[in-house]
């Protein structure tokens, strides 16, 4: 007899993706997403594009996964300001998309559900965070996230994820180790 999937908190059908700040963990979801989509597999959720400007990062937009809809979402506050301390001005259009592609009813039918990044706000109750509980709680599909080192451990905690599969951004086979954890972890 095989083992149901379990759906909540601790289930297994949760991804991370992890490494440091510019170490290509939005680029390997972006890969991820294509590869998943040339195989049929129906993905929603969000990436946040990092954007550069003279080799700095100078703000990020965010792209609905569900119809490849992009909106900007955040630009780095000028001459080093600090917005709350937060390097960056986040834009209430880029915030609305967010939540509107993060909603049950947008990801709904998606066999995955990515969702680019989960950090501090999330685990203090901000950003995506009133959007992730009911995802975790649809029926089906598999869950990535992107998580910064520093916040693995706040963002494990809140949603109890200590059992997901974690994929090393910086591993030079990360793209197909996250692939692998997709297809033999489904939903």
């Amino acid at each position: 007899m095989t083992e149901e999937p379990h759906h909540g908190h601790d289930a297994p059908s949760v991804i991370i993706v992890t490494g440091p700040v510019q170490s290509g963990k939005s680029s390997l979801l972006a890969d991820l997403a294509c590869i998943l989509r040339e195989k049929g597999l129906k993905v929603s959720g969000i990436i946040a594009r990092g954007l550069l400007e003279n080799g700095a990062r100078s703000g990020f937009d965010l792209i609905d996964l569900a119809d490849d809809s992009i909106t900007p979402l955040s630009r780095r506050v000028p001459d080093g300001n600090t917005c709350n301390g937060i390097p960056y001005v986040f834009y209430d259009a880029g915030l609305a998309a967010g939540m509107k592609a993060l909603s049950p009813e947008r990801c709904t039918g998606a066999d995955f559900v990515m969702v680019d990044e989960v950090g501090i706000l999330e685990s203090r109750g901000f950003g995506w965070a009133t959007c992730l509980d009911p995802l975790l709680e649809l029926d089906g599909p598999v869950h990535v996230w992107v998580v910064r080192n520093s916040c693995l451990e706040p963002v494990r905690r809140k949603w109890g994820l200590y059992k997901a599969k974690t994929v090393m951004a910086e591993d030079p086979d990360a793209l197909n180790r996250l692939l692998s954890a997709c297809m033999t972890n489904p939903g």
